[in-house]
């Protein structure tokens, strides 16, 4: 408490979530002092390492590929595949791949997914999850992917190597967090020509633009909110994105294409410093 009274400036990690921290639902009982130093407050999204995390020269990928040519691309896939142990189903009953890389907690929301296992073959899509958390929803994964071994796999555990894979050779990548203060997958994914499919939360909003709400700007799907029904509306408006080869092509390239790294975040970093030891009159986001 006593930071936020005397910071010169409160940052979080994206203008999203810095106002939603400012309500009672997302402030995390530290509302009414951010809501004091509402003037102060500052959203500035992070970046990602680009050199970590490029198509063009990942060592962890059995192929590298960048835009235009995504031929390496379809490689990863077969390799991600086989890694997490789903089968080839063929070009018109497997439908795209949806990945999820993440820690399994309530925040990110990936037992919302659960009940969208049936209906994978009526997608039609394949899912596969990569990720460690809460034992009871790892559990949960194990018995469903089980119960649909031609459709869905988890693999419980952090892997740098499978992680790296299912960024590229996934087609979809879903992120169905309650909240995102930031999130640094969906700026991944999008790097690796994966269309994220997300929830409207945080830095997933300031991120991901809506293909079907934005046609000439969409980079992925927005759920409108994060429950499962919202989810399956953007997976299914993202599978379909998949399906039309032009529209997709248009998607990846707008993604891929994105400045995601650190440069524009540290120079908005750098700014709001140079202004607070400048004596400048306080910035405003």
């Amino acid at each position: 408490m006593g930071g936020i009274r005397l910071a010169d400036a409160v940052i979080a990690v994206s203008p999203t979530y810095a106002r939603e921290i400012l309500t009672e639902a997302e402030g995390m009982g530290i509302e009414d002092e951010l809501q004091a130093r509402e003037s102060a407050l500052v959203g500035i999204l992070n970046g990602i390492d680009t050199a970590v995390w490029d198509p063009g020269a990942d060592t962890r990928l059995p192929a590298a590929y960048a835009w235009p040519d995504l031929a390496g691309k379809a490689v990863c896939r077969k390799a991600a595949l086989d890694r997490m142990g789903l089968p080839e189903l063929g070009p018109h009953s497997s439908g795209p791949l949806v990945t999820v890389v993440s820690r399994l907690v309530q925040q990110k929301g990936v037992d919302l997914l659960l009940p969208l296992v049936d209906l994978l073959d009526r997608l039609p899509a394949q899912l596969a999850i990569l990720g460690d958390g809460d034992q009871e929803l790892a559990g949960a994964l194990e018995a469903a992917a089980a119960a649909a071994p031609d459709r869905m796999a988890f693999r419980r555990g952090y892997d740098e190597g499978r992680s790296h894979l299912l960024f590229g050779g996934g087609d979809l990548l879903a992120m169905p967090s309650r909240f995102e203060p930031c999130g640094l997958a969906q700026m991944q994914a999008m790097r690796y020509g994966t269309l994220p499919v997300v929830t409207d939360v945080g830095g997933l909003h300031d991120t991901v633009v809506d293909i079907d709400d934005h046609p000439g700007e969409g980079t992925g799907t927005v759920a409108r909110e994060p429950s499962t029904l919202a989810m399956l509306d953007a997976l299914h408006r993202g599978v379909r994105a998949h399906r039309a080869t032009t529209r997709r092509q248009a998607i990846q390239r707008r993604g891929m294409g994105a400045d995601w790294s650190w440069a524009a975040p540290a120079r908005q970093h750098i700014d709001l410093y140079n202004r607070l030891i400048g004596g400048a009159a306080p910035w405003t986001p």
